[in-house]
């Protein structure tokens, strides 16, 4: 069976604002894709990883923890770096692919008025929900693609971390709305093979959506261009970018491993 982990990073909101930018902030659903025969070689790596740092097995690893981490962390600055650094490398040499889809969030508007907050057309409800179905849509024509591609066997299983419950309906109803009306989708050989409805789970009991945590923060960096002399985040994903989907032909990761797309809202 091919298991699907997914994690998002950032929300579907046009109200968290970059200032550097005055736009809001992309919102990027990562995941991890593996079979599940290599879930034992995930857990065993990262309870290794964990016992070099002298970490708890049981231990969730978040990126938060991780890149912004509380006083109560059980590491050093430097050593989280080596731990980042680390466990970048066991993704690399794990047996999954990760595919992530980023939507950015900009404004319809002419003129020079780019530094005016606009008032928006429709509800920052309206809009997150928008936002979340292209993310979500690109998501999964990325993986279909990819399972239709490599592992036209395979049944698929969608883990999706916990979040709110009203997120979960909005989750499951995006994926039926796809199954039912996306061309791509119903051209593929794996339309029949997908089990209904997405999971979701805390993301302590699977160490594969702790990765699409980790990984998703990493390429949210590298598409905002943030890195620091503190996290080198351009290294890290320099490291798990052999794990992206490619294009068989040009092994291009844009559209493939990472695909982007601007989501544009009119404003009055």
């Amino acid at each position: 069976m091919l298991t699907v982990f997914i994690d998002e990073n950032g929300k579907g909101t046009f109200k968290e604002l970059n200032r550097k930018t005055n736009k809001p902030y992309p919102f990027v659903v990562t995941s991890t894709i593996t079979i599940d025969k290599e879930l034992d070689n995930i857990r065993n790596g990262i309870s290794i990883l964990k016992a070099k740092y002298g970490l708890p097995t049981d231990m969730e690893i978040h990126a938060s923890d991780l890149f912004h981490p509380r006083k109560s962390f059980p590491l050093s600055e430097d050593q989280i770096r080596n731990f980042a650094t680390d466990f970048a490398e066991l993704i690399s040499r794990l047996n999954l692919t990760i595919i992530s889809s980023v939507v950015f969030k900009d404004y319809k508007r002419s003129g020079d008025r780019t530094n005016i907050l606009p008032k928006l057309a429709k509800s920052d409800k309206e809009l997150s929900m928008d936002v979340m179905r292209v993310a979500y849509r690109h998501l999964f024509e990325r993986v279909l693609r990819l399972a239709d591609r490599k592992y036209s066997n395979e049944w698929i299983l969608f883990i999706h971390d916990q979040i709110a419950l009203k997120d979960q309906m909005d989750i499951n109803k995006i994926i039926e709305e796809e199954l039912s009306n996306n061309r791509f989708i119903k051209r593929t050989s794996v339309i029949g093979r997908i089990i209904k409805p997405v999971l979701f789970a805390n993301s302590a009991n699977y160490d594969a959506l702790q990765i699409s945590d980790f990984v998703g923060y990493i390429i949210r960096k590298h598409i905002l261009n943030e890195n620091s002399e503190k996290f080198p985040y351009e290294t890290l994903f320099e490291i798990i970018s052999n794990k992206l989907d490619k294009d068989p032909k040009s092994r291009k990761i844009e559209g493939w491993g990472i695909k982007t797309y601007t989501y544009f809202t009119e404003v009055k």
